[in-house]
C-alpha cells in the first residue's frame, strides 16, 4: 500500500490530525498536553524508537476497516463506573494463528501513557516476529492508581483468554511486559500478593521489563531526604501518591515493593535499561537482577551505558535488539 509520508519534522499533532491511523490515533499519547502535541518526532529519537515501521503497521490495520480497539470492561460496568471506560486493549494481529500472545504495557508515571513508543512500536515489532500483541491502556491519575491499574491488567488477560478463539491465539500461553511505570505494573503479575495466582490467571511464560521502577523503598527514602518544595521531594511525592494514596506511608507502599513479594516460582524475567537513565534510577533494574539471581529465577539482561529513558525499541543504542534477544530467551526456556 502507499503509506502516508512520515518525516522527523512532523509533530505528534500532525500524526493525530492526519486521519490515516483510525482509532489508533487516540492512543498515541494519552492525556495529551501542548508540549507533546507540538513536539517534532525527531525530539523523541526518530529512528531510535522505530516511528516509521510502527506508523506503517498502524496505517495498515486502520485501512483494513476492522476493529482493533476493545474496551476491557462490559458496557454496564463502563456506564456505572466511569473510570473503567478508559481501559482498553489495542489488538495487533500477528501473521500466524494459534501461537502464544504478548501483552505490552506502556509507561507514563501512572499519570498518562506514551503508547506509541512504549506500546504500539513494541506490538508492531512483535507482529514482525510472528506474534499477536495487545497494548494495554490502563487507568491513570487516581490517588492511588496502581490498584486500579492492576485490576485492569488482570481484566485484560481475562478478556483475551475469553476471546482467544476470536483473536486466534493460544489460550493460557502469553508473555507480558512493560516500560517504566508499565514495567512496575507488569512486574506485579509475577508477585505472590498481586499477581497471576491471586487473580486465578495463567502464569506468564516470561515477563520483560524495560527501565522498571520497582524500588519503592528507595523512592520513599528519596522523598524523605529532601524538604517540601524541593523538586526531588515534590516530584517523588506526586509519583508515590499514585502508588500509596494521597496520604501515603511506607505501610501503604510496602505491598508494591516487588522484590519482597517474589519467590522461586516467579516467571522468567528479561531486563533492559540504560545506566544513564535520568528518570528511573538504573539501580531498580540491578535490584531486580540481583533478586532473580538470589532466588534462582531464570533471567537475562541487556543493559547499556548510555541512551537514557523511554528508548522503546532502542535502535542505534547498545541495547538495540533487546526484543529479539528477549524472544530468543523465552523460546529457549523449558516448556
Amino acid at each position: 500500500m502507499q503509506y502516508h509520508e512520515i518525516t522527523p519534522d512532523m509533530t505528534i499533532g500532525d500524526l493525530v490530525k492526519s486521519g490515516v491511523y483510525g482509532d489508533f490515533a487516540n492512543f498515541i499519547f494519552t492525556d495529551m498536553t501542548p508540549d507533546h502535541w507540538n513536539c517534532p518526532l525527531r525530539d523523541y529519537g526518530f529512528d531510535k524508537v522505530g516511528f516509521v515501521p510502527t506508523l506503517h503497521r498502524m496505517e495498515e490495520l486502520a485501512a483494513s476497516g476492522k476493529k482493533y480497539v476493545y474496551p476491557i470492561y462490559d458496557e454496564e460496568t463502563r456506564l456505572s463506573q466511569w473510570d473503567k471506560a478508559k481501559s482498553y486493549l489495542l489488538h495487533f494481529p500477528g501473521p500466524k494463528a494459534d501461537l502464544p500472545y504478548a501483552v505490552v504495557i506502556p509507561g507514563g508515571g501512572f499519570n498518562r501513557q506514551w503508547g506509541l513508543i512504549e506500546g504500539m512500536a513494541i506490538a508492531a515489532e512483535l507482529n514482525h516476529h510472528g506474534y499477536t500483541a495487545f497494548v494495554l491502556y490502563y487507568r491513570t491519575k487516581n490517588q492511588p492508581v496502581i490498584p486500579n491499574a492492576i485490576e485492569d491488567m488482570h481484566t485484560a488477560i481475562r478478556f483475551i483468554e475469553a476471546h482467544a478463539g476470536d483473536f486466534q491465539v493460544q489460550k493460557g500461553h502469553y508473555i507480558l511486559g512493560g516500560f517504566s511505570a508499565g514495567a512496575t505494573l507488569a512486574g506485579e503479575m509475577g508477585s505472590d500478593n498481586l499477581g497471576w495466582r491471586s487473580a486465578s490467571l495463567p502464569k506468564p511464560e516470561m515477563i520483560f521489563l524495560g527501565y522498571t521502577a520497582i524500588d519503592m523503598h528507595a523512592f520513599f527514602d528519596t522523598y524523605q531526604a529532601f524538604p517540601a518544595g524541593h523538586p526531588a521531594h515534590d516530584g517523588m511525592g506526586d509519583f508515590l501518591r499514585r502508588i500509596g494514596g494521597p496520604e501515603f506511608t511506607w505501610e501503604s507502599l510496602a505491598p508494591y515493593q516487588l522484590v519482597d513479594h517474589m519467590d522461586a516460582s516467579y516467571p522468567p524475567v528479561y531486563l533492559t535499561a540504560n545506566e544513564d537513565d535520568g528518570t528511573v534510577p538504573f539501580s531498580n533494574s540491578l535490584l531486580m537482577e540481583e533478586t532473580c539471581q538470589r532466588l534462582g529465577i531464570p533471567h537475562k539482561c541487556r543493559f547499556g551505558k548510555a541512551g537514557g529513558h523511554s528508548f522503546g525499541l532502542g535502535k542505534g543504542l547498545a541495547v538495540e535488539g533487546w526484543l529479539e534477544d528477549a524472544l530468543a530467551f523465552w523460546q529457549s526456556l523449558p516448556s
